[in-house]
């Protein structure tokens, strides 16, 4: 009977421990599949983070412009193309060292339907809420033409005046007479030439100068004929000269828009 007892306990706590062995193997069956169950969703998760990241890097915070300015040069500004336009307009004038920065805006094309030439950029909005893009495409203007170009106070100022008026009788926006036309041009000859050389300026020296639409070989003779007068002139006076006798014009500083 001791025996058969003692054989009894030793069945009762093998099944006590297997079943203690089976809990365990259970229980940890079920970790592992948590963890698992953890492990696939958190990799799953960081692939669409990592996703999200990658493209929100590839996409541009910043956007180029392009500048053209009165001297016919052209310069690319970056940009964050969240913020307003006064940023470029900003970094346009840290670029020319402009002090009287008043006068200058920023031009670009309209390409809106039923819109047609150019319009200016508002400093206060977003580029791309303005202009379409990219390419952005901008010509640095004269937007406030003052009626004695002589009171400006930079002589800088006075240049980009005498590269604008230049540029609007070039454009046919500034209406005057053939002699009058002649005798502006001849100013901007003595600027950028400096004292008629009949070494130098033979017939013809004014072939690769453009002054007004449609320009005739007589009209360059007047030129040179003028400009011949202007000896002993400086840049500066010239362009001063220019500018005085531009500013007598019924034209100059006018902006015409066509009627809708």
């Amino acid at each position: 009977m001791a025996d058969g007892g003692g054989r009894k306990m030793e069945v009762w706590q093998n099944f006590v421990a297997e079943g203690r062995r089976c809990e365990l193997c259970w229980r940890m069956q079920k970790e592992l599949r948590s963890m698992s169950i953890k492990l696939v969703s958190s990799g799953s998760y960081n692939v669409r983070a990592s996703e999200m990241a990658h493209n929100q890097d590839r996409q541009p915070k910043t956007v180029n412009c392009v500048v053209h300015f009165l001297d016919e040069t052209d310069e690319t500004f970056e940009v964050d193309k969240r913020s307003k336009a006064q940023q470029l307009l900003d970094k346009v004038f840290d670029h020319l060292e402009l002090v009287e920065k008043d006068y200058f805006g920023l031009q670009f094309i309209d390409m809106a339907p039923g819109e047609d030439g150019m319009r200016w950029l508002d400093p206060l909005k977003t580029i791309k809420k303005q202009c379409r893009g990219p390419p952005y495409e901008f010509f640095f203007r004269v937007k406030f033409y003052v009626s004695d170009p002589s009171k400006l106070a930079e002589e800088y100022t006075r240049y980009h005046f005498f590269l604008q008026v230049r540029q609007d009788m070039l454009s046919g926006k500034l209406v005057c007479s053939e002699h009058q036309a002649a005798a502006l041009a001849s100013y901007a000859v003595q600027s950028e030439l400096g004292d008629f050389n009949p070494d130098e300026h033979k017939d013809g020296y004014l072939n690769g100068f453009m002054f007004v639409p449609n320009q005739t070989r007589e009209f360059e003779q007047q030129v040179a004929e003028k400009h011949r007068q202007h000896r002993g002139q400086t840049p500066a006076d010239a362009e001063f000269n220019f500018l005085e006798r531009a500013k007598r014009l019924e034209m100059y500083g006018v902006d015409l828009h066509n009627a809708r």
